[in-house]
């Protein structure tokens, strides 16, 4: 049986420090189409050998065995999230807010990652011709013999550059090449692992599988890092359980895991972006067997919280690196701002890069950058990511193709079209070439402003271009043309995602979900959501934030505030059914072989056309967000702020108080704290109710501010609606005790920019009354006072702000001498005196005092029964 070598050096597990030019670890690409050479054996993608292994049958193929523990030390400083979270509030409540990202990460490129391999001058020279070459076999093989390549170092980097660079006919042609020279099994074995990793990081999970098992029965692939370096192919193509099951075999071959088996089943779990909690048992496994964890192990670790953004659990880690005597270095940072990116915690970010990473003498490079702007874009804080743009230019940071493309959908989204269009032809000039990413971020911008012809174009110059759509790219065209009611062009483009072998995602029937509910239509989208289930993919918490969200459009809200009994007249007995579906359309998804999503779009185009019956809107829309809520709770997808604010926003739009009492009043049973303290401040807040408020300001203070904001702002718009308003401006004033909107306030000016328009009126009143103490105290009022609200440019129509409207009608109504600034439109401002001597008139204090409509109501009695329509499997 073959023994296990030596490490070589490329095998080296704590990599040396790149440049700072071409750092992209961990960043995510975009899908390359790769050359194709069907000319050997070895590169088909069909296998008929049998596998090495069961992954239903291995032992312990889901977690390592349960015997196995962790040192007391490493016990000690991570066991607590092992057993629960440290706050009732989930890391999941701050969650997406689209699918977009995940998307983006799941297009199936290779990601760049820095190539320090040892290499000769002519190794270059090679990569160079090669390149040009592009694919023309002949050329290649022609550059591969004129050259005189000896060692494996030479070919190791060459088929590293060719992962990053999607080349598939190159990596393929160059390892034959070399391998029919080759007469070392070392030699060979270390090109054929490098094969194998290149491989995986292609998407070619099938070809590194043939490749490993050829090296096995060939004797020079039988070593601890072959096997690593299927576990982590395996890994990086969504197969974490084989690659567990790999991991368990490698007894059976004689071998024995080492510090680099480990870290890569550790990876694997990471970059299949398994759970924490399932990845650290192999930490546990690994200090048990005696292997110490480095650097390395710990960067692994950490990218298993950049997904859900568990930056606390990341602050642990680094902690125990600390304590351990185990150095960062650019990655573990790096992924460190990722973490805090996506979970919205911008400021420690900016933190991180500016004060915590000097401070070890680590310097940030183009991905911490480039990290820090697609966060700030993603926060819709556009002015901060050009900032960050700024400073880059200042350090002189040379762009990568992730900092470009970054760029061009940060310039789109805001409607910057000259600028992005302007940075999509840099890309090409610097040597970056333009890729999917690139076309799907101007698509997206161009479909955001409802520029479909633009739209067009792109979609037909990629194709032209040989750069060719991946799922993203079709699914946000479908929406686009969905959403402005081309139902042809989008028949269209889902007949050529279907010619194409593509499969439908989460990711695909949530952008067609959202697209409809969008439209108003919740039919059409339940009946979408029952075959999305049936086909077997699983939806997620934004897929079900569209079709809550939707139940709000087109609602009537409601003008009164006074008691009604509408909610009980119209309370129809509807009883439990197997799906919602049925309960709607009276009829069953066709479960055949007809599609249905072009079957939707089909019957939308007639009814455009006026040769079917529009899909009407359902009524008892609060009774079906309790029933969707349900079945959320049901298939344990937790709900997150944007789900809050969906059901707020829908209580807001309900016809009476009584409406909105009953819906918050069922949601309490799937989260009492939440929805409770929703509840009760709607029915008047008594003391009881406003101490367990607190308490759940106390936990929000644990999320990042756009989490906490979007919860003021839809707590307070309800209450503001309904004439809670004296509820409405005590959680103003907590919000901004507790710095939640980062605009200023002080005795000049009040920024609303980030505020709702229910918080922005409650935030006026409680500046006025501010200012009103000021006044009386004898203090000297400032020359200018000025109110800001933005005037619209981000809005459907451009400059018709919804916010400013409401602030401008608000300040009509109490009679406050503010006007509109003749050189901007959202901006309100009186002299100061003015303002002071309408302050001090008596009738002010009594339009600026607030009252609730309701004082201490009694909730609705929870044995109060009602039925509610079942979604049933959907």
């Amino acid at each position: 049986m073959a023994s296990t070598p030596t490490t070589p050096p490329h095998f080296s597990s704590v990599p040396p420090r790149p440049s700072n030019n071409n750092q992209r670890h961990h960043h995510n690409q975009n899908r390359s189409h790769h050359r194709r050479n069907n000319n050997r054996n070895r590169w088909s993608s069909s296998s008929s050998s049998t596998r090495y292994y069961s992954p239903a049958s291995s032992a312990g193929a889901g977690v390592p065995s349960a015997a196995a523990t962790a040192s007391a030390a490493f016990s000690s400083s991570l066991s607590p999230w092992l057993g629960g979270q440290k706050t009732r509030l989930a890391p999941e409540f701050s969650g997406r807010r689209s699918n977009k990202n995940p998307g983006k990460m799941n297009s199936g490129g290779p990601r760049a990652v820095p190539n320090n391999q040892q290499h000769s001058k002519a190794a270059e020279e090679v990569l160079h011709s090669l390149t040009n070459a592009g694919n023309d076999v002949a050329a290649i093989d022609s550059v591969l013999l004129n050259y005189r390549l000896y060692v494996a170092e030479d070919y190791v980097y060459l088929l590293k550059e060719f992962a990053n660079t999607g080349d598939l006919l190159l990596a393929t042609r160059t390892y034959d090449f070399a391998m029919s020279r080759a007469t070392d099994s070392t030699f060979m074995g270390k090109l054929t692992s490098n094969m194998i990793r290149t491989l995986g990081r292609l998407k070619k999970i099938e070809l590194a599988l043939n490749l490993f098992e050829e090296s096995r029965s060939r004797g020079y692939g039988n070593t601890v890092y072959s096997f690593s370096a299927m576990i982590s192919a395996l890994g990086r193509n969504d197969r974490f359980q084989e690659a567990v099951s790999l991991f368990r075999s490698m007894g059976y071959f004689g071998l024995e895991p080492n510090l680099v088996t480990y870290n890569a089943i550790i990876d694997a779990g990471a970059k299949g972006e398994n759970a924490f909690e399932i990845v650290v048992k192999f930490l546990e496994e690994m200090v048990d067997a005696g292997c110490l964890p480095d650097r390395l192990t710990y960067n692994s670790l950490l990218k298993t919280c950049v997904p859900k953004g568990r930056w606390q659990l990341c602050k642990d880690l680094l902690a125990e690196m600390e304590r351990k005597g185990i150095g960062r270095d650019v990655y573990t940072y790096n992924t460190y701002v990722d973490a805090l990116c996506k979970g919205g915690r911008m400021d420690l970010a900016r933190h991180a890069i500016v004060v915590e990473m000097p401070a070890k003498n680590i310097w940030p490079n183009v991905v911490t950058y480039s990290t820090l702007m697609a966060g700030y874009s993603k926060a819709e804080r556009f002015e901060d990511a050009l900032n960050v743009y700024d400073e880059m230019k200042i350090l002189l940071i040379r762009l990568d193709r992730v900092s470009y493309n970054a760029l061009v959908g940060l310039y789109a989204n805001l409607g910057w079209f000259e600028e992005a269009v302007g940075k999509f032809k840099e890309m090409e000039s610097c040597g970056i070439k333009n890729d999917v990413v690139t076309y799907n971020a101007l698509i997206e911008g161009y479909g955001r402003y409802n520029k479909c012809v633009e739209v067009r174009k792109l979609f037909d110059e990629m194709k032209a271009r040989r750069i060719y759509p991946n799922d993203l790219t079709y699914s946000t065209l479908i929406k686009i043309y969905t959403k402005g009611g081309m139902y042809a062009e989008a028949m269209d483009v889902y007949r050529e995602f279907k010619r194409e072998g593509m499969e439908t995602d989460v990711v695909f029937y949530s952008a067609l979900i959202d697209a409809l509910c969008k439209n108003g239509f919740i039919k059409s989208s339940l009946r979408l959501l029952d075959v999305m289930i049936e086909k077997g993919s699983r939806p997620n918490v934004v897929t079900y934030n569209s079709i809550i969200d939707a139940f709000k459009v087109g609602r009537k809200p409601a003008l009164e505030c006074g008691p009604d009994t509408s909610f009980e007249a119209n309370d129809l007995q509807i009883k439990h059914s197997s799906s919602i579906v049925d309960t709607l359309l009276d009829q069953k998804t066709d479960n055949g072989n007809n599609d249905e999503i072009m079957k939707m779009l089909e019957q939308l185009a007639a009814e455009k056309a006026g040769l079917t019956k529009k899909d009407k809107r359902i009524t008892q829309d609060n009774l079906y967000i309790v029933q969707i809520f349900r079945q959320m709770h049901e298939m344990e997808i937790k709900p997150n702020v944007v789900t809050f604010s969906a059901i707020l926003n829908a209580c807001s739009c309900c016809e009476t108080f009584q409406d909105a009492s009953k819906l918050l009043d069922s949601l309490r049973v799937f989260d009492s704290q939440v929805y409770g303290v929703a509840h009760g401040l709607l029915m008047g807040h008594g003391q009881g109710i406003w101490d367990q408020a607190q308490r759940l300001f106390d936990e929000l203070e644990q999320m990042d501010s756009s989490t906490a904001s979007a919860f003021y702002n839809a707590l307070t718009d309800m209450l503001w609606h309904f004439g809670q308003k004296l509820g409405a401006q005590m959680v103003v004033i907590e919000g901004r005790n507790r710095n939640v909107w980062k605009g200023g306030w002080s005795t000049e000016c009040l920024d609303l920019h980030l505020t709702s328009c229910g918080a922005a009126c409650a935030m006026v009143h409680s500046w006025l009354l501010e200012l009103r103490t000021t006044v009386f105290g004898g203090q000297k009022s400032s020359p200018i006072l000025s109110i800001l609200t933005g005037w619209g440019k981000h809005s459907k129509v451009v400059g018709n702000g919804a916010l400013r409207k409401a602030v401008e009608a608000l300040l009509n109504s109490i009679g406050a001498p503010f006007q509109i600034a003749e050189c901007n439109l959202g901006r309100f401002i009186s002299e100061g005196t003015e303002v002071a001597t309408w302050l001090r008139q008596p009738s002010s204090l009594n339009v600026l005092l607030l009252h609730d409509y309701i004082v201490y109501s009694q909730p609705v009695e929870r044995n109060q029964t009602f039925n509610i329509p079942s979604l049933g499997a959907l």
